[in-house]
């Protein structure tokens, strides 16, 4: 597998806070409900809790859940993420996958272990990887699965 862009090596060069360990080839508020399980915090050298974070709008807002687990459909969350925290515990299948489909389908982006992306926009699916390859990754998100990459 060819990574062409190590996520949060390039965003921390360029000095912009974010820690975006996207990997492979390289709105604020939309006036949704805020009715949702109060979010974690993102503090500095947070333990891991073992979750991929999802919250609906920019720099944490609005959170929509956390999974432990893989999941084939995001619910009420799918395509409707603009931030997210891959807060899984260290160690094998700690990365994430994220999905442009359900059931693990379409285009996909790598996002390593600890990573926090406050801001989704400037990010897409990964090239050549299916169906939604090239389209941007905010609110267009319907599943994940966690890996090692």
């Amino acid at each position: 597998m060819s990574r062409t862009l190590v996520l949060g090596t390039v965003l921390a060069a360029l000095g912009t806070g974010l820690l975006p360990a996207l990997t492979a080839q390289a709105a604020p508020g939309t006036g949704r409900t805020a009715s949702a399980p109060a979010a974690p915090a993102l503090p500095p050298g947070v333990q891991a809790d073992g979750n991929l974070h999802l919250y609906r709008d920019p720099n944490f807002a609005n959170y929509c859940r956390g999974y432990v687990g893989d999941s084939a459909d995001w619910g009420t969350c799918r395509n409707q993420v603009s931030s997210l925290w891959n807060n899984g515990y260290p160690g094998n299948l700690d990365d994430v996958w994220v999905y442009w489909g359900t059931n693990y389908s379409g285009a996909r982006r790598g996002v390593h272990n600890g990573v926090s992306i406050s801001d989704l926009s400037p990010y897409t699916f990964d090239a050549g990887t299916g169906t939604g390859a090239g389209q941007s990754i905010n609110n267009n998100i319907a599943s994940h699965r966690w890996t090692n990459l």
